[in-house]
């Protein structure tokens, strides 16, 4: 990544952070949908030599397929989806937002809110296997900025070889500006909140290669003069060749980090969520879903630095 160029007026530090941190992300995207679209390639080429390899055994794999209702598969992944739907239209209580009692960190400690928010996606316009949210990068001059974003994957076909094949990552970025007195170790606790659910569903038989799953992350890192280094957390992970789960996921989760930092230049600390979905398979399913009804979304509302 290129570093910032010196300026001197804060909004123009701004514009050259959020600049870099869009390029950056953009060429990342660029990349993972370039390399989906080489491993499709050759997970088509090794199923025909496994199909092959099958009918040579005396199986026909058209008499295989027939044995998937996949009819039905997505008459139960319906009805799942309008249950959640429905779950999500009541708010959850407001009893979970409650944030750390600033009187009890110690002297000098401060809560800062963010300055921007953006979202970004690998999902590929050409897969009919993946979809996100279009979220708008947007600069908050009075803090706030809780998103509403899903992103979902399906498989297709047997998932024989690793065809079929759905998987997407969005990140969800939130950044906060920061100017420390002095230099020294600063502790940075940002705040994740995640109001949603999520579906994990695939049914894996003897004669195809099923698999579903979502995983959920959180990341801090910081840019003074350089930037000091990704910290991360998994707070959900859940796949399988056979499974049918699905949860709302409501939580607060504050990460502790802790980055040195000079005294007198501004600091920014950026804090991310990660959503992946993969299913591989007719009828497996994957879904992170902090949008859908009144009560969906996520953010970073806060970060204590002290």
């Amino acid at each position: 990544m290129k570093g910032l160029k010196n300026v001197c007026g804060f909004d123009e530090l701004h514009k050259q952070m959020i600049s870099m941190i869009i390029e950056e992300r953009n060429q990342e995207m660029a990349a993972s949908i370039a390399q989906k679209r080489l491993d499709a390639e050759m997970a088509q080429a090794r199923l025909q030599e496994e199909i092959e390899a099958i009918e040579a055994a005396g199986l026909k794999i058209s008499k295989l397929h027939a044995l998937d209702l996949a009819a039905r598969e997505e008459e139960e992944l319906a009805s799942v989806e309008a249950q959640m739907a429905a779950e999500s239209e009541e708010t959850v209580s407001t009893l979970q937002d409650l944030h750390v009692d600033t009187g009890l960190l110690p002297s000098g400690a401060c809560l800062i809110t963010p300055s921007w928010a953006g979202a970004f996606s690998d999902d590929d316009v050409q897969d009919k296997l993946t979809e996100a949210s279009v979220v708008t990068s947007q600069t908050y001059l009075k803090g706030g900025g809780c998103k509403d974003y899903y992103n979902w994957a399906k498989g297709a076909g047997s998932g024989i070889a690793g065809s079929g094949v759905g998987r997407i990552q969005s990140w969800i970025d939130f950044g906060f500006w920061f100017r420390p007195p002095t230099s020294r170790f600063y502790s940075i606790r940002p705040c994740f909140r995640l109001r949603g659910y999520y579906i994990v569903k695939a049914n894996d038989k003897w004669y195809n290669s099923k698999y579903a799953r979502v995983k959920i992350t959180t990341w801090v890192n910081v840019h003074q003069y350089n930037w000091k280094g990704w910290n991360s957390e998994t707070i959900l992970d859940l796949g399988d060749d056979n499974i049918n789960v699905n949860r709302r996921f409501d939580v607060d989760r504050h990460m502790y980090t802790s980055y040195l930092l000079g005294g007198g230049d501004w600091a920014y600390i950026r804090c991310t969520i990660g959503l992946y979905a993969y299913a591989r398979g007719s009828g497996s399913y994957a879904r992170n879903d902090f949008a859908t009804g009144n009560a969906n979304y996520l953010c970073v509302p806060c970060c204590y630095v002290y």
